[in-house]
């Protein structure tokens, strides 16, 4: 999958009219509707698009750092001692850029479940940017198509389509957390981001991924340069500003993926196999709330159990508290009892 190419390389920009409301995107007020079906999807499928072998050693690296990062991370703390310019750089990265994705492209891009200032907008996408998960508009696009799809034919990263037994599950679980970045682009990528597409804000932060992506290297460097007065220090604050976090980020965004669909529990009924993961919700700055957030897809708040803690939510509410965000979607009393589950965990029930 071509996941670090800008949209104009491969999306077709529609021209400026008025858009009409795109028939892929899960509308804020679509939540009971039927799920929309693409009537060629079955054709879409015999005209995968194989990767450029460009791509494919691009995403190859994409996936292996992570892992090869760990086990330098590992390595490292296991001989060398932490400073507090490495965990204080780690720490204000990892959140900073984490709530880029979450908030950033996650709940206001690709689920648009609340609005904010354009210069917010911008801050978060480009944040966003930072995490190294591919512009924003081919994120949103692989979301929405994940939300469209989820668990059946069609889901880009699904833990539940590679077969049964302990084999399928094994694969399954690979295929959803990492190996579905390896596989042929579906056509007509662009058919459900054409709302953003239109967008000149979005289009231009997308096009400049490699330069946000550069700022995100340049930055860490500079202060750990100029705290320590030396290259390594600022080779030091790289690798933990930007390598390990990169890894410890792309673990947790894709730990939503597979374990918070095959781990945890269900407290609303979604049609698929999402379930909620304290573990993941904690790493991924309340994503792992992943079976309340397939119920409400455009609910701007995950956790909706006084338990489950969503960091991201505390910020957009104190956005929505401050009047920088509004039109802050969350679920009605009346919505959540309609889609409850047979029985509502518990805090300790939730802990298993």
């Amino acid at each position: 999958m071509d996941l670090w190419s800008p949209s104009h390389k491969w999306a077709k920009h529609p021209d400026k009219s008025p858009p009409e409301a795109p028939a892929d995107l899960i509308t804020p007020h679509d939540e009971h509707l039927p799920e929309h079906h693409d009537h060629d999807e079955h054709h879409d499928e015999h005209r995968d698009q194989p990767l450029t072998i460009a791509a494919a050693i691009v995403m190859w690296f994409t996936v292996l750092l992570p892992y090869i990062a760990v086990i330098g991370m590992i390595a490292w703390t296991a001989t060398l001692p932490l400073g507090w310019l490495t965990l204080v750089g780690f720490a204000i990265s990892y959140l900073l850029i984490g709530f880029g994705v979450t908030i950033g492209y996650h709940r206001l891009l690709a689920h648009r479940a609340f609005n904010t200032y354009t210069p917010i907008e911008a801050a978060f996408l480009v944040l966003g940017c930072m995490a190294m998960q591919g512009p924003p508009i081919r994120w949103a696009a692989n979301h929405r198509r994940h939300h469209q799809k989820s668990d059946q034919e069609g889901d880009p990263h699904s833990p539940h389509l590679a077969g049964n037994g302990v084999r399928g599950v094994v694969l399954g679980l690979w295929h959803a957390h990492s190996g579905w970045l390896l596989t042929p682009d579906k056509p007509n990528t662009d058919r459900s981001v054409k709302d953003l597409l239109r967008s000149r804000l979005i289009t231009t932060i997308d096009r400049l991924y490699w330069l946000w992506l550069l700022i995100s290297v340049a930055v860490p460097f500079g202060i750990g340069f100029g705290v320590t007065g030396k290259v390594l220090g600022g080779a030091i604050a790289v690798f933990w500003a930007v390598v390990v976090r990169i890894a410890l980020m792309h673990h947790a965004t894709w730990s939503v993926n597979s374990i918070c669909h095959f781990f945890g529990y269900q407290s609303y009924k979604s049609g698929d196999h999402s379930r909620n993961n304290p573990i993941v919700a904690v790493i991924s700055l309340g994503e792992g709330w992943h079976n309340n957030h397939h119920a409400f897809p455009t609910s701007a708040r995950h956790g909706l159990q006084w338990f489950e803690v969503d960091l991201s939510w505390i910020v957009i509410w104190t956005l929505e508290t401050l009047r920088l965000a509004w039109d802050v979607r969350r679920p009605s009393a009346s919505a959540r009892s309609i889609k409850a589950a047979t029985s509502t965990p518990t805090p300790a029930a939730a802990a298993v």
